[in-house]
């Protein structure tokens, strides 16, 4: 079974810290084209320096690749090549070699990969409904450990081998 790891709001808190710039530019997250243009033109390594990870996110992807359970890879949107260059850098300067796979923004993810009987972790619903519509399994990460109806939740990448999770995970198949 592939595992998809969304990067933006699960491994680092790049969401959270982009928006307060935004706000700070006074860009209003409405504007598409003004937001779009922000992160085009971001300078990610920058950003990715700067950063914190979330609940020990890299920790937990060196766990899962080691155990074992699944096969990883990282599934992010991107807006620029440099957005892209970036994300690779962070996460090859922690010794990790899964792929990592750059979602074109407007594109669904699952357009990219096969999401049938696969699992997608990402913070944002908007991915998770079509993945889930295309026979995927999608799993709702919030820091906050919110319980979601819809999906299975988590707040650390560390649930994804424990037995409560696979106990949810085998109801979903």
């Amino acid at each position: 079974m592939n595992l998809y790891i969304d990067f933006d709001g699960v491994i680092v808190d790049s969401i959270k810290v982009t928006y307060k710039m935004l706000e700070e530019k006074g860009i209003d997250i409405k504007d598409t084209s003004k937001v779009r243009e922000f992160y085009r033109e971001l300078d990610w390594f920058k950003l990715l320096e700067n950063i914190n990870q979330i609940n020990s996110s890299i920790r937990y992807i060196k766990m899962l690749e080691k155990d074992g359970t699944y096969k990883l890879y990282i599934l992010t949107t991107v807006n620029s090549l440099n957005e892209i260059e970036a994300k690779v850098n962070y996460i090859r300067k922690f010794g990790l070699n899964i792929p990592i796979i750059s979602v074109p923004k407007g594109v669904n993810k699952n357009e990219l990969v096969d999401a049938k009987d696969n699992i997608l972790v990402d913070d944002y619903s908007g991915n998770l409904y079509p993945w889930e519509n295309a026979g995927g399994i999608g799993v709702k990460f919030s820091e906050e450990s919110k319980k979601n109806k819809e999906f299975i939740t988590v707040s650390s990448l560390g649930e994804l081998n424990h037995p409560k999770f696979m106990k949810r995970l085998i109801k979903r198949l």
